[in-house]
């Protein structure tokens, strides 16, 4: 799924280092509350693996992907015209289309992985189908997808969990949020510090409070405008805190 924000790019990084804390502190749970695309969490091992999300249309989404390997909802392809009733109605809050078919349609027509925020997409020069091509990708993730329990929830729902480990990818503070929730970050940032004293956290961002401590970054090119211009670096990071399953 082309998803904004998503770590398909650098899952090859990341997913080894969150499988070896997972290893290595014999984890049976792993959660993904801020789980987007689910690029990451369907590649890692683990006995239990929860993935969730505030948005619900996403969410119906995933959990019709892992039940429908056909997608048998889907239009065989998707013109303007369609992709923009389908934008209407969201908009509008009509029942026309049901939540998972709107968030296919919006998913796989939208440019750049914008959900219905960055207009149709479409390839200038005709030779590719766009619609088309992530249609197959939402298909092939349908076998990853079956074994991960997935629910639309807050992350604050998961407060009483214990002995899992817990990956946040939130939409980044002060860049452009494309998540339908509204993050007050120092709120989130006590609850992460209140979730590690009977869990391991790891975060995604570029920067965090000091007692976070930075385990891996890498350079990377900003491929979308957000609060940078496209072809500018970032810095991308992983940060943990200190707690009672591992050494520092």
């Amino acid at each position: 799924m082309v998803y904004q924000g998503s770590k398909s790019r650098l899952a090859k990084f990341l997913v080894p280092i969150i499988q070896k804390y997972i290893d290595e502190n014999n984890i049976t749970t792993y959660i993904e509350p801020m789980c987007g695309s689910c690029s990451i969490i369907k590649q890692i091992r683990c006995d239990n693996r929860i993935a969730s999300d505030i948005n619900d249309e996403l969410i119906a989404l995933l959990q019709y992907i892992k039940s429908d390997n056909d997608l048998s909802i889907a239009p065989a392809n998707c013109s303007f015209e369609h992709y923009a009733d389908v934008r209407e109605n969201r908009k509008i809050g009509t029942n026309k289309y049901s939540k998972k078919y709107t968030a296919l349609i919006g998913y796989c027509a939208s440019y750049g992985g914008r959900y219905f925020d960055g207009g149709y997409g479409r390839d200038k020069t005709g030779k590719r189908n766009i619609y088309a091509e992530r249609l197959k990708n939402l298909k092939e993730d349908s076998a990853q997808l079956k074994a991960i329990n997935i629910k639309c929830c807050d992350y604050k729902d998961f407060e009483e969990y214990k002995n899992c480990l817990f990956y946040f990818d939130p939409p980044y503070k002060g860049t452009k949020q494309y998540s339908k929730q509204s993050i007050d970050y120092n709120s989130f940032y006590d609850f992460l510090r209140k979730l590690s004293e009977n869990n391991i956290v790891i975060v995604s961002e570029y920067s965090m409070p000091d007692d976070f401590r930075c385990i891996w970054q890498k350079e990377r090119k900003v491929l979308q405008k957000s609060d940078r211009l496209v072809g500018d670096n970032a810095i991308e990071k992983l940060f943990t805190l200190e707690n009672k399953y591992y050494e520092m």
